[in-house]
């Protein structure tokens, strides 16, 4: 597995832009401020979270058509001539791979068409600094530790929100981030404040069962990773102080990291802050390497630091202002469920034609449509959950999707030879030519060859090579 190019995509907003008539740091700059802050947080992975070795990995930095690179011990090199090897083609801002440098594992960060720049003042221990590079500290994180955890070997990995979308379910998540912040920064209040999240937790759980079910794998890979992201930027900022000075520097790291980069409505952010939070909290009260053992073989670190909580029911009607403002940030939920509705109907509905391809998911990118979100969602089928997509683009033989909405299936029955599918429900215009659907609609044109048959009423199209 490891020695496998795996291709993350990222679209990272930190607020880092240029002032006006600022001189824009160099690629080559860039570079350098880069591999340094990577060198010096390679050499303390281990006590970031035990098995994590970053300190014997090559670190890469390819920006502009040009790769820099520094090599475990090593002084920073450019070398251009690995520019195709490393390169991942994707078209994307900000990409991060793993590739191999000299028969030496590597971790590659590549910005083919940067949008967040950086002015030629910028010190490797600025803020917005630190939050941006400590997104590759989070990958590799998933790559090199997390590859070895058993538990995720067990049970299919879901991403995205869950069908139907829970506005409750949010607000609700939300609350408990607020409680875990808050029983971070007012420590005389930690107590009640985590009696607060213990209570949020539960009624999350209660609201919204089936999303727990679904978020867990999620919720223990984000939730630690970015735990790991938090604590190497912590780290880095606090240099070589000791253990006592250590702990105020990661408390104040924490609160400007949340103040710079604000706690982001839905699924994906909960997960990721939530799992941080409880992490950051249980180094404060409990043994760090008894906690992340247990992490380690399949327990949630909210759950590691509130199985013993009794919940604390909080204060009525302080929240309407928040409930409002996460409204209007999930404004795209309606038109999305609505999105999601009409796949399920139509996958489900014998009158629509099917047509069945080799999974494409791998080689997509997304484009939000209308009113729309793009991306992934988990979604109930044949009497459990697939993966589900909202605006793919991505093509398959002569054939090329913009902006759809298909299934997923990682097993199907439907095409011989087709094992992992995408499913396209055909509920618009198609022309049949022979062994060819033909397809001019803006979501949807192209063509692919075809087996036709039909299944119990149902048309099926399956691709052929």
């Amino acid at each position: 597995m490891k020695n496998i190019m795996v291709v993350f995509l990222w679209f990272l907003g930190v607020s880092a832009a240029t002032p006006a008539f600022a001189d824009k740091a160099s690629p080559e700059q860039l570079a350098r401020l880069y591999l340094d802050f990577m060198a010096q947080t390679s050499r303390r992975s281990e006590t970031l979270w035990p098995g994590f070795r970053l300190d014997d990995k090559v670190h890469l930095f390819s920006y502009a058509g040009n790769v820099w690179l520094r090599q475990p011990g090593g002084e920073i090199l450019q070398d251009n001539s690995v520019l195709e090897s490393v390169n991942l083609h994707s078209g994307l801002s900000i990409n991060f791979g793993f590739p191999q440098y000299q028969g030496q594992a590597g971790v590659l960060i590549q910005l083919e068409s940067p949008t967040i720049q950086f002015d030629s003042t910028t010190k490797t221990a600025d803020l917005p600094f630190v939050i941006w590079a400590g997104n590759s500290v989070h990958e590799a994180f998933h790559f090199y530790a997390q590859s070895e955890w058993r538990v995720l070997e067990e049970g299919r990995r879901y991403e995205g929100e869950v069908f139907p979308l829970n506005l409750d379910a949010r607000f609700y998540r939300l609350q408990l981030f607020n409680a875990l912040m808050a029983a971070l920064t007012e420590p005389e209040q930690q107590t009640v404040q985590l009696g607060y999240a213990a209570y949020w937790l539960q009624v999350w759980r209660q609201a919204a069962p089936n999303e727990d079910r679904v978020s867990y794998l999620n919720d223990l890979v984000e939730g630690s990773a970015k735990y790991v992201e938090l604590v190497a930027g912590a780290r880095f900022v606090s240099q070589n102080q000791s253990h006592l000075e250590y702990q105020p520097i990661l408390l104040q790291y924490v609160h400007n990291y949340y103040q710079q980069q604000q706690m982001l409505g839905g699924w994906s952010a909960e997960a990721e802050n939530i799992g941080a939070l409880a992490g950051v909290l249980l180094d404060l009260t409990q043994d760090p390497n008894v906690w992340k053992e247990s992490v380690m073989s399949g327990m949630l670190p909210v759950d590691v630091l509130l199985n013993r909580v009794k919940p604390i029911t909080p204060p009525v009607g302080q929240n309407r202002l928040q409930k409002k403002r996460l409204q209007d940030m999930l404004a795209y939920y309606p038109a999305t469920e609505q999105k999601l509705a009409q796949l399920l109907k139509d996958v489900q509905d014998p009158k629509v034609p099917l047509l069945v391809m080799p999974s494409v998911s791998d080689s997509s990118s997304f484009i939000d449509v209308g009113d729309i979100r793009s991306g992934f969602y988990v979604v109930p089928y044949q009497g459990d959950i697939t993966q589900a997509y909202l605006g793919m683009s991505s093509q398959f033989s002569n054939l090329n999707v913009s902006g759809s909405a298909l299934l997923d299936v990682p097993l199907q029955n439907y095409c011989e030879g087709i094992e992992a599918a995408t499913l396209l429900p055909l509920a618009f215009p198609f022309q049949r030519e022979g062994q060819y659907l033909v397809f001019n609609e803006s979501e949807v044109h192209g063509t692919i060859r075809v087996s036709a048959s039909v299944v119990e009423g149902r048309t099926l199209y399956c691709a052929m090579n």
